[in-house]
């Protein structure tokens, strides 16, 4: 979502009112896109990145035009970029390095850096974990609500309620987290027409109200490298004696101590602990990560 003049008003309440840092802790396009809001916003401000930003389609976009500005400093735990932010001493980090891919016609290794606010103890993560809230969160569209909520996309769009909203949150849920849910089936009657089939609840229960990794995350991105996440994983609860976590997306903050962190990566050794429904992976998520396997390059 863009940046709104409510957010930056917000972030300028707090202190003295003067930003003077803006982070950029994943190459994720999603994370990165509106970061040149943030520096027109605030021109003096320095930038800090995690390693491997890359433009997209075209890779060779200079950063002061995609971010429109010079990056001051790499955060990078195992190359460091030789600058030290000037709030390390408050807010620490941890960068992870979790495979290489092919994206645009170049090698381009994935990486997230994750902090530890000292003073509040929060460990801040980008796409690590989640908590997938039970009911509806605020700031929700209610119309898309509703209009994802109906059982087919060729039904009327329904009275505005609740119940209809949190129908349509449940799926929503499921959408973002799979792409394409084992119960979201096209109907074989109607062309271009798609039906939600009975059971999407209970695979809605398995997936909310707990610390998970997401499974975009957990299927394309950790399953390259699962020592490497589990080296980074070590690091982050070892290090720091947190007791939320404030990730990017879903409900936040969390409480949440090290270990409970610790204990959501268990898959990285079993993967069949705290497995999700082998269907809703498969029409999605499976076949993008295969194509990711088949050029990816381990390090």
């Amino acid at each position: 979502m863009a940046p709104t003049e409510e957010f930056f008003d917000l972030v300028e309440s707090i202190g003295s009112g003067i930003v003077k840092h803006v982070v950029v802790p994943s190459y994720a396009i999603e994370h990165k896109i509106f970061v040149k809001d943030a520096i027109e916003r605030w021109k003096d401000a320095l930038l800090w990145t995690s390693p491997a930003q890359f433009s997209f389609p075209i890779r060779s976009i200079p950063s002061d035009f995609v971010f429109g500005k010079e990056v001051d400093g790499v955060l990078s735990s195992e190359t460091p970029s030789g600058v030290i932010p000037p709030w390390a001493d408050e807010i620490q980090y941890e960068t992870l390095v979790a495979g290489t891919y092919n994206i645009g016609g170049k090698e381009t290794t994935f990486y997230e850096t994750a902090f530890f606010h000292i003073k509040s103890k929060s460990l801040i993560v980008t796409d690590a974990v989640a908590k997938i809230p039970k009911e509806v969160p605020e700031l929700n569209d209610p119309e898309l609500l509703l209009l994802v909520s109906k059982q087919s996309t060729s039904d009327i769009q329904p009275e505005d309620t609740y119940e209809q909203r949190l129908i349509g949150w449940k799926k929503t849920a499921l959408l973002v987290s799979y792409f394409f849910p084992e119960h979201e089936e096209p109907d074989p009657n109607k062309f271009g027409v798609v039906t939600w089939t009975p059971g999407w609840e209970i695979n809605f229960q398995q997936l909310s109200d707990r610390l998970l990794v997401p499974p975009v995350v957990r299927t394309l991105i950790y399953a390259q490298n699962p020592k490497r996440v589990k080296e980074w994983v070590d690091k982050v609860s070892s290090r720091w004696q947190f007791e939320q976590i404030i990730p990017a997306h879903f409900e936040a903050p969390i409480k949440a101590s090290p270990d409970e962190f610790k204990r959501t990566f268990r898959f990285l050794e079993d993967d069949s602990i705290d497995a999700y429904p082998e269907k809703d992976l498969a029409r999605g998520l499976k076949p993008i990560a295969d194509i990711a396997l088949g050029t990816v390059k381990i390090r």
